[in-house]
């Protein structure tokens, strides 16, 4: 049920798009910009993208898709004239309530989330920049399950050619501080897992083993993160 009023937000200007087209060329213009915008959302929810602002796009894409829906409305008017004011004039009035309420959803939703906020996260591979000669030999994913106030991911970094494991470790630990990490609780490194709307952290410890470098990336909630 959740996913199907999730696509329901995403697809709500395509819909009011398509009832309120009357242009070919408009139509499909802002059809495929409405489109690039609704896909961006499950792009950053299943991690296939990833940016700092994911909160921000999902509490910022109602306005920017009305945004998109007016200048068309505005461009159809140009070629077309105004609008008659039977059929297509309701039309209007209703996905006008319609973005309206879409904008509503949006604000209530990210007040929830900001408010009941407790679940971890898994941190994307994405948030951690290596230095240059530091791959990834394996990678325990998203699969091993979340603890108490946090979800692990441990990656096995491999060391480059003459360089052993303790040289490596200190090399990604400063090359992290470089990009801004911080001192965190317990040891480990922090960065700004979110932008404005989230205040989580991703979190890292790192520690040399045998042959590599052993990376714990712990995406923790916002309850738990400065314990």
């Amino acid at each position: 049920m959740f996913e199907v009023l999730r696509w329901l937000f995403a697809l709500t200007p395509l819909l009011c798009w398509a009832l309120l087209a009357r242009t070919r060329l408009v139509g499909a213009a802002v059809g495929v910009v409405l489109a690039g915008l609704a896909a961006a959302l499950p792009a950053l929810e299943h991690d296939w993208i990833f940016s700092r602002a994911a909160v921000e796009a999902h509490a910022g894409y109602p306005v920017a898709a009305a945004a998109v829906i007016t200048a068309g409305a505005l461009a159809e008017r140009r070629l077309r004239g105004p609008r008659p004011t039977s059929v297509h004039g309701s039309r209007a009035a209703g996905v006008a309530v319609a973005l309206a309420a879409h904008t509503v959803v949006a604000a209530l939703g990210v007040a929830a989330w900001s408010m009941f906020l407790g679940e971890p996260y898994y941190p994307s591979l994405a948030e951690l920049p290596l230095p240059p000669g530091l791959r990834i030999a394996s990678d325990s994913g998203t699969s091993p399950g979340c603890a108490l106030g946090g979800c692990t991911r441990t990656l096995a970094l491999a060391a480059p050619a003459g360089q052993s494991p303790a040289e490596a470790a200190e090399r990604l630990r400063a090359g992290l501080a470089g990009r801004g990490w911080t001192p965190g609780p317990g040891g480990c490194l922090q960065y700004p897992h979110g932008w404005l709307l989230d205040d989580r952290r991703v979190q890292v410890w790192i520690s040399p083993g045998e042959g590599g470098v052993r990376v714990d990336l712990v995406g923790p909630d916002l309850y738990h993160q400065s314990s």
